[in-house]
């Protein structure tokens, strides 16, 4: 079963997932979705998830249209957001926080604000949006990044939308931090910052992909002492990924990008709409034959 770039990444940050406390979805990034709700499938089936303002929701298939109405129908509450940045973000009760920055550096610093001179920028990108907050009390920090280049992973972000304060576990226990990883996974491998004071190590890489190719394509350094090949995903998980969360592959837009990116999303949202329209006709017919 040949496995796509994309569902590796899936499955990776799905195994960041345990089987407790909550995780909230944030702003809409299909890959991030798609592992929790495998996560949520498979071995998690106890953590919260929280999609938008609804509270425990079910594992729903992904959609660019109906997803956020799945997510209400099948969740047991709802949650403003001010409470939900009180009792989750600021009350250290996340478990995992997902983001695909524009850029990040060797210090762990990432940057989802501004490309260039921040005074004359060349291109404005979303902005922190509560990332550089989340990044300090959750528990597990899982960057994710479809194009792993000394473009992506440079030696110094031109902003710093936000980094993690005290990354090894010893040091996020003294100060009353949640303990967990500080993990990037991108479509060539897997890097973890360990400590402040020591590169990010190469975990692994893909397969079929080599350590100096990641090395010429990080822009920092990285420790390689014992890098291993990443372990395919388990074809349970990879089954339920194609046939029930995700079975048009609305996560591979987290590794396309320019015109491919577009023209993939273009066949996603006509797709969807040509299923909404067959199932208003469909409701016709049954009215009418009432």
């Amino acid at each position: 079963m040949k496995v796509e770039t994309h569902e590796l990444m899936v499955c990776l940050i799905a195994n960041e997932v345990h089987n407790h406390g909550g995780v909230v979805f944030g702003s809409f990034t299909p890959l991030a979705y798609c592992s929790y709700m495998l996560a949520k499938l498979t071995h998690a089936k106890d953590v919260t998830l929280i999609g938008y303002n609804a509270i425990d929701m079910s594992a729903v298939e992904m959609s660019y249209f109906g997803a956020e109405a799945a997510a209400y129908k099948c969740s047991t509450a709802r949650m403003d957001a001010l409470n939900e940045v009180n009792s989750i973000h600021l009350d250290c009760r996340g478990m995992v926080e997902c983001i695909s920055p524009a850029q990040l550096d060797g210090t762990g610093a990432f940057n989802t604000s501004l490309i260039g001179d921040p005074d004359h920028p060349k291109i404005y990108l979303p902005g922190q949006a509560g990332a550089s907050d989340v990044a300090q009390t959750y528990e597990r920090m899982i960057f994710y990044i479809g194009n792993h280049s000394t473009r992506t992973l440079v030696p110094k972000v031109d902003f710093v939308s936000g980094n993690r304060w005290k990354i090894s576990p010893e040091e996020r226990r003294k100060h009353g931090l949640a303990v967990g990883p500080y993990k990037v996974v991108t479509n060539l491998a897997v890097l973890e910052k360990e400590d402040e004071k020591r590169p990010f190590r190469l975990v692994s890489v893909h397969p079929g992909v080599t350590v100096d190719e990641v090395v010429a394509q990080t822009g920092f350094e990285l420790d390689t002492a014992e890098t291993v090949v990443t372990p395919d995903p388990d074809p349970i998980h990879l089954d339920l990924l194609r046939t029930r969360i995700d079975p048009r592959g609305t996560a591979k837009l987290g590794i396309l990008g320019g015109e491919e990116r577009r023209d993939y999303l273009r066949q996603i949202i006509e797709f969807e709409w040509e299923q909404a329209r067959d199932y208003i006709r469909k409701s016709k017919r049954t009215l009418v034959s009432y």
